[in-house]
């Protein structure tokens, strides 16, 4: 599992490199909720994805992008709030053949 540095923002858009595949991320707060969009080589994968802990945010699975993109809680089961991202909340992405269901603490 790999960390990805993220701000505590309501709204960041960036770019990584995941497992060699060219990504940009976007996270934005709405209300009490966390949203995100993926593009990989310029197409969008997912838009608008409620960010909840532990769950993968790409839930359809698709050949554009492999590996799972999830949020952990360190300090209980929380969905993710951006006062707190890279702090409580961890954004991290997994290789695709390294892929199991995330752990809780």
């Amino acid at each position: 599992m790999n960390q990805i540095v993220i701000s505590a923002l309501p709204f960041q858009e960036f770019s990584c490199v995941l497992d060699g595949q060219n990504c940009v991320i976007t996270l934005r707060q709405v209300a009490e909720y966390l949203f995100c969009d993926l593009m990989v080589e310029g197409v969008q994968i997912f838009s608008g994805r409620r960010c909840c802990v532990g769950t993968d945010i790409n839930c359809y699975p698709t050949p554009l992008f492999s590996g799972r993109l999830f949020f952990i809680d360190t300090l209980g089961k929380s969905d993710p709030q951006y006062q707190e991202l890279n702090s409580r909340w961890l954004l991290v992405y997994e290789e695709a053949e390294n892929a199991v269901a995330p752990t809780e603490n």
